[in-house]
């Protein structure tokens, strides 16, 4: 399994898109978010993504140099289509113009559709946190993703519909929620089937509905389904994000009749002192992380981390020791760069 720093991973992925066709800045932009994803320990939303990135290109899914377009605003709203282009792309400039929005006018909802694969949902509440900003982040796949069955039902009928939310501290990293509304990310299933190992049971089912741990069933052929966390619960969750990401944003929910696979989310950025003071809301969050981390802990466990902890954690030794890359994903992304004259073996 190779090993690298995260600046030659990024150039490796750069490299990558530079080659299929990829303007500069945006194959950097794409390519600091998927090794992001990976220094956070989200191996299923980064560099695994490149040849299925590269795939998405040739058949015209993703489309290249794309910027957003506001269809509709005011002072504290934005309604944005995205053209199809790079979701990291599309992502980061919807989240900078509502960021600014939310600094200015103390709320911003921005409700964006047409955009490609967005990777870490985290990623956006994390930088608008570091803004100062109370952020909730709604995502659905524009109706074509289906990758979950329904509580009682073992079709696929809802995409994983993630939330994500981040909030602010004063003297520390952001905390940060992300997470899909099924038992496991199907990107978690990826890397799994990448590996060669099997996944916890009760998260996913085969064509016939019965419960297993092997990642390949899912895929099929015949498919199977993920199923959702908490049961009905995580079910009920997937339901309404489906409605708040796709039916406020004209993407549309999961239905049989979308073909085209993107993203498409609704976000509130909130700034915490147009509600009430810095310093009380700061204290509050302070005093809840001190609350639940110091309960007493549950036999097998040394500690109780906050949202958001892990990925820190896992940024900083993965930025020291180096990244890993499973011998399958690398395989495939050297396979991905070979069709466009690029060897990627010589790099490692």
């Amino acid at each position: 399994m190779p090993v690298f720093s995260p600046q030659q991973l990024t150039r490796i992925s750069r490299d990558v898109f530079i080659a299929a066709g990829v303007e500069h800045e945006e194959a950097r932009v794409v390519a600091e978010h998927l090794v992001d994803s990976n220094l956070a320990g989200h191996d299923s939303h980064g560099v695994l993504r490149i040849p299925e990135y590269v795939d998405w290109m040739e058949a015209g899914d993703v489309a290249i140099g794309q910027h957003i377009t506001v269809m509709h605003e005011t002072d504290s709203l934005a309604v944005i289509e995205g053209g199809w282009g790079f979701g990291q792309v599309i992502g980061l400039e919807a989240f900078g113009l509502a960021i600014r929005k939310a600094r200015s006018a103390g709320i911003c909802i921005v409700a964006v559709s047409q955009c490609g694969h967005i990777g870490r949902v985290g990623h956006y509440p994390e930088i608008a946190a570091q803004q100062g900003l109370v952020t909730v982040l709604f995502v659905n796949t524009h109706g074509a993703g289906k990758l979950a069955a329904p509580w009682g039902g073992r079709g696929r009928r809802l995409s994983a519909n993630p939330i994500s939310v981040g909030v602010p501290r004063k003297n520390a990293e952001p905390l940060v929620l992300d997470m899909s509304t099924s038992a496991i990310a199907e990107g978690k299933l990826k890397d799994a089937l990448n590996r060669g190992v099997s996944v916890p049971p009760g998260c996913i089912v085969d064509a016939d509905g019965n419960p297993t741990t092997d990642p390949a069933a899912f895929y099929g052929p015949p498919q199977g389904a993920l199923l959702p966390f908490g049961q009905h619960k995580g079910f009920g969750l997937a339901f309404v994000i489906d409605i708040l990401a796709g039916a406020l944003s004209g993407a549309g929910c999961s239905r049989d009749s979308a073909t085209r696979i993107g993203n498409s989310f609704l976000a509130f950025l909130i700034r915490p002192d147009h509600l009430r003071d810095n310093a009380g809301f700061f204290a509050d969050v302070e005093a809840l992380v001190h609350h639940v981390k110091n309960s007493d802990l549950a036999a097998g466990f040394d500690e109780i981390l906050a949202p958001g902890e892990p990925e820190v954690r896992t940024r900083l030794q993965r930025t020291r020791d180096g990244i890993p890359v499973d011998d399958s994903a690398w395989g495939k992304i050297c396979a991905a760069a070979s069709r466009y004259g690029l060897n990627l073996q010589e790099k490692q």
